[in-house]
């Protein structure tokens, strides 16, 4: 199993990378977001996870343990492929992933090409357990109301966690929802 890979950038594809790492070449996956923020000849430590298939081997990078962490939960969901794993990363922050799955928020995963209704609501059913109540456990019921409003205006999860946290618990629901769009605006 190859853990890691460190080395020097030696050409960016559309969706890898190859990291020269003693001597040898190595062809990365990777999210567009290491795309984005890597650069030719400069070096990188990528976390990575092989697959190894009846006809191929491929390596998948990551630039945190918890990205190849939800990579993996991903992928062990029936229907959802490395290159899915991978394009759903590139949707969004881990803690919009995350929380997408703890709110039980599909909208983020049906963006994602190659994904229906069907695979979307099965990665939060099989998910949500392994990944936990993230970012709900600190809601309390008309927060709940709150993240609906905002959510059916088009704010992602991750907008609507933040400004929830800065919004007064104490005020009723409607107060709530003008101060988070005075804030989100």
């Amino acid at each position: 199993m190859i853990a890691s890979v460190s080395g020097n950038i030696i050409h960016k594809g559309i969706d890898h990378l190859v990291v020269e790492a003693g001597g040898l070449g190595y062809k990365v996956f990777v999210t567009s977001d290491v795309i984005v923020k890597t650069l030719l000849d400069q070096p990188v430590r990528l976390f990575t996870q092989l697959i190894v298939r009846e006809d191929s081997q491929s390596l998948y990078g990551f630039m945190t343990l918890q990205e190849l962490e939800l990579f993996n939960l991903l992928i062990s969901v029936s229907g959802v492929g490395p290159k899915i794993a991978l394009a759903v990363l590139s949707a969004g922050k881990i803690e919009e992933l995350r929380s997408a799955i703890g709110c039980g928020d599909s909208a983020i995963f049906m963006a994602v090409s190659g994904i229906g209704k069907r695979t979307a609501e099965r990665i939060i059913l099989e998910l949500k357990s392994k990944v936990g109540e993230i970012g709900t456990s600190e809601l309390n019921g008309s927060s709940q109301e709150v993240i609906t409003a905002l959510s059916g205006l088009g704010y992602n999860m991750y907008e609507i966690r933040e400004v929830i946290r800065k919004i007064s618990p104490e005020s009723p629901i409607e107060e709530k929802v003008k101060e988070a769009l005075k804030l989100l605006g």
